[in-house]
C-alpha cells in the first residue's frame, strides 16, 4: 500500500497461535487511507473470523531506531 514502509508478522515464542504485526507508515494519513480501502475491508472480513479473541491495535511513533 502507498505509504507503508515495512510490515512484520511475528509469532509468540511460547504460544505460536498468538501473532503480532508491526507496520511502519510514512504518515497517519497513509495508514488511515489503508484502513479505509476496499482491500483492507476485504482482507479484514476474511481475517477477523479466524481470531479466538478480540484483537488489540496500537498506534505509536518511533523514538529511536537502531539497526
Amino acid at each position: 500500500m502507498p505509504g507503508c514502509r515495512k510490515l512484520h508478522l511475528l509469532a509468540d515464542l511460547h504460544n505460536p497461535a498468538v501473532f503480532t504485526t508491526i507496520s511502519v507508515w510514512d504518515s497517519e494519513t497513509d495508514l488511515n487511507a489503508y484502513r479505509n480501502s476496499p482491500f483492507f475491508e476485504n482482507v479484514w472480513a476474511q481475517t477477523k473470523v479466524l481470531f479466538a479473541d478480540k484483537p488489540l491495535a496500537f498506534s505509536n511513533q518511533t523514538v529511536c531506531e537502531v539497526e
